[in-house]
């Protein structure tokens, strides 16, 4: 009878011996899958950060596709043509080129007599709020808005006086549909509105070439501004 305990009692002692290595083994394999779960997500959140470091995506994109519909760019005319954007008079010499340096001279003049030449942007704000266009760089040259236009009836029948249209390297903002045009008297532009933006190029910078894009930026104020890419000699 006590053979028969002991045998039973070495019996007992196997197994458990045998479950205890198994469990262990099986806690090694736990462990092994964790780590190894670990490292792989670890290793897909680094190429994910890397990815959008390097696109340049990381917290910006969301923030450029929101400006860049929220301020539409409807029409543009940047053609050596007259009645640019069908406003009435606001003509480009028939020059092959947008001039800027080269007419230096007589910036402030309207093209035909030698003062530098203009483009016209339509834009429409659908923010919510308004938004207060604090300047328009144009390949890279900044142009502010010229306050002397302010409430001054558009004439670019003759040359440069007390506001009638923007001085050299400026923009005036201005009402669409209205005869005769008022330039705005500030550079609000409230939500929904559309309007028409004159720019008369800068002195500084050489002439841009018809065939040559330009790149605009609008600054209003928000995080990022909007870009928009004209093809030069056309209108749209």
């Amino acid at each position: 009878m006590k053979s028969k305990t002991m045998s039973n009692h070495i019996v007992f002692l196997k197994k458990h011996a045998l479950f205890k290595n198994r469990r262990g083994v099986t806690d090694i394999i736990s462990t092994m899958m964790l780590m190894a779960v670990t490292v792989t997500g670890a290793s897909t959140l680094t190429y994910f950060m890397n990815d959008a470091f390097l696109s340049g995506n990381l917290g910006t994109t969301s923030t450029l596709e929101a400006s860049s519909l929220n301020i539409l760019l409807l029409a543009y005319d940047t053609r050596d043509s007259t009645s640019l954007l069908t406003l009435t008079n606001v003509d480009n010499k028939y020059d092959s080129k947008l001039c800027r340096s080269s007419c230096s001279g007589n910036s402030n003049d309207i093209p035909s007599n030698g003062g530098t030449e203009f483009i016209t942007l339509q834009i429409q704000n659908n923010n919510l709020n308004s938004i207060f266009l604090e300047d328009i760089s144009i390949n890279g040259m900044t142009h502010s808005w010229d306050i002397s236009t302010s409430g001054v009836m558009l004439d670019t029948t003759v040359s440069l006086t007390s506001g009638q249209y923007p001085a050299d390297g400026m923009f005036s903002i201005l009402p669409v549909g209205n005869m005769p045009i008022i330039q705005n008297e500030n550079v609000e532009i409230q939500s929904g509105q559309t309007v028409n933006i004159l720019v008369k190029l800068d002195s500084v910078d050489p002439d841009i070439q018809l065939n040559k894009g330009i790149r605009v930026l609008l600054d209003s104020g928000q995080i990022q501004p909007v870009e928009f890419l004209l093809e030069s000699g056309g209108a749209q």
